[in-house]
């Protein structure tokens, strides 16, 4: 098959794109190099121009998904028919909602033996990129009295580890892995987080009355 020259930037984002398709399709460690440049249709020297391995790809993976999350913030934080709350809200779904072919790469990133993996992924500093575009809605609930917080920008970074944090020990757990239940294992989470949620974001903002709405994870 002839292969199509395309600007070195579109065959990167190509390259990413099919080798997420492929991983969550067949899940990371089934999925070879030679799998991803098949699909492409490019030799493996083109995809060692661009990626130093695999591993390299996933990290790459993820940064797309964390530059679509933080654009989701930034529209979610111009919303003039949402109050702060309700962005809020917003914010934490769109950081906590991974889709359910995702969960095989999350699933993966986050067991144990993969602590290199993580630290890699930290240093794209995902929370440096929405934190403070969270903080500017916070700042903005407390300038109208919703909220009460005295260090905006420090209380969405620690929402948003916490978080995280949640997730990730929820990913570890083999016991959910390897459940026959996946569902159900999924909604007591999905009822134990939003109870957490609750409790949690209700005591970082300085308010007794918050709800939080979790959707489908």
């Amino acid at each position: 098959m002839t292969r199509i020259v395309k600007e070195p930037e579109e065959r990167k984002n190509e390259l990413i794109d099919i080798a997420e398709q492929l991983f969550i399709a067949h899940g990371y460690e089934q999925t070879a190099i030679s799998d991803i440049v098949r699909e492409a249709n490019v030799s493996q020297g083109a995809f060692y121009y661009y990626f130093e391995s695999k591993e390299d790809v996933l990290v790459a993976v993820i940064e797309k998904k964390i530059a679509l999350m933080e654009n989701d913030f930034q529209l979610i934080a111009e919303r003039s028919d949402l109050d702060e709350a309700a962005k809020l809200n917003s914010m934490i779904n769109s950081f906590i909602c991974i889709s359910t072919s995702g969960k095989a790469i999350h699933g993966y990133i986050h067991q144990a033996k993969n602590s290199a993996l993580q630290k890699k992924l930290m240093r794209a500093r995902p929370f440096a990129r929405i934190a403070p575009i969270m903080a500017r809605v916070i700042f903005s609930g407390c300038k109208k009295g919703r909220f009460d917080v005295l260090r905006p920008l420090e209380t969405s970074y620690l929402l948003l580890m916490m978080i995280g944090y949640a997730y990730h020990m929820f990913y570890q757990n083999e016991a959910f892995r390897e459940s026959n239940d996946i569902d159900r294992k999924n909604r007591e989470f999905q009822e134990s987080m939003r109870g957490a949620m609750e409790d949690l974001i209700g005591r970082a903002l300085g308010v007794n009355d918050y709800k939080f709405v979790i959707m489908e994870i």
